[in-house]
């Protein structure tokens, strides 16, 4: 171990679905006993709870190289694809830095990393065919400090590395209301039909970023029904671990649910990459049903949802 204290500096400066599948690799540092802190960006930052790391950096919109490099850090694990990710653990004068590269699917950006690095763990260019989910691949960032330990699964452990308080359970179902629906190719109509499929059979809650304000609105005019508006990040955690079950797509309120143990219903795009997304991205350590969005998924989608709550029925639905 080096001369510098046994500390560890995460890079992630990338989406909140990706910030949350570091969770199982915090948990272990942290039942390791080394201290750890972690750079995030403006969009992932508060995706943690306050007592989830020793220290928090955010790149808004420099990293402060200058701070990180007082806190001599002895190990830098850089799990991000950002080019100032990779300079930044070298320009703090981590001495050990650990990052990914690509092999032959990227050689020159390999050659690159491998300079900044020194020493890497490959990782596919593409979508790995042997369909690892995230949370076990950046887990092996931390492999040589961390030995045999295998990543947790289990929800009591990994909350509280997500939310700052318990909240108090909601009997409803929450449904993500985002634009993440459009952008994987399903219309307005179809995610009001959802609702309306739901809440047939159980209460909604229907959940929204105050950001997607447009959105919401024009959800509420198609399905008439209230979209709940959240500008705090730690209180729309809260929404999501409060409820009964989540129903979402493939988005960061879909890997919230998947750390603090949420049953969720977890829809994706019906594409070639289908199986290898959902292998990649489903819910980590909750129980959860995947819906492949084709035909008459929101029927399904709703009928997945009574299947999980009763425990009955396979993990993939397909429309």
């Amino acid at each position: 171990m080096p001369d510098t204290s046994p500390s560890v500096l995460i890079v992630r400066l990338d989406a909140i679905g990706d910030a949350l599948a570091l969770v199982p690799l915090l948990a272990a540092l942290r039942a390791a006993g080394y201290p750890t802190g972690v750079v995030l960006s403006t969009v992932n930052a508060g995706i943690f709870a306050r007592g989830a790391v020793s220290r928090m950096y955010v790149a808004a919109p420099q990293i402060p190289v200058r701070e990180i490099e007082a806190d001599r850090y002895a190990y830098a694990l850089i799990a991000t694809e950002e080019a100032q990710g990779y300079r930044l653990p070298q320009a703090a004068r981590i001495p050990v830095r650990i990052g990914f590269e690509n092999g032959w699917g990227k050689p020159l950006k390999t050659l690159w990393v491998r300079r900044l690095c020194t020493s890497t763990v490959h990782r596919t260019a593409g979508l790995d065919e042997r369909a690892p989910h995230e949370c076990a691949v950046l887990f092996e960032l931390g492999r040589s400090l961390l030995g045999g330990t295998q990543p947790s699964r289990d929800p009591s452990v990994l909350r509280r590395f997500v939310l700052d308080a318990e909240p108090l359970p909601d009997a409803r179902v929450a449904l993500q209301i985002t634009d993440k629906w459009e952008r994987l190719g399903r219309p307005l109509a179809e995610v009001a039909a959802l609702a309306g499929s739901i809440a047939r059979h159980m209460p909604v809650r229907a959940i929204a970023a105050a950001a997607e304000a447009r959105y919401a609105d024009a959800f509420e005019r198609a399905a008439g029904l209230p979209v709940e508006r959240f500008a705090d990040l730690a209180a729309w955690k809260a929404a999501v671990a409060a409820a009964r079950a989540l129903v979402a797509p493939d988005s960061g309120a879909l890997h919230v649910a998947g750390m603090v143990g949420t049953p969720t219903v977890a829809a994706f795009a019906a594409n070639a990459s289908f199986a290898l997304q959902t292998a990649r991205w489903h819910p980590w350590a909750a129980p959860h049903r995947i819906v492949k969005m084709d035909g008459a998924w929101p029927v399904v989608a709703a009928n997945a949802l009574a299947d999980l709550l009763s425990g009955t029925q396979p993990i993939v639905h397909r429309g």
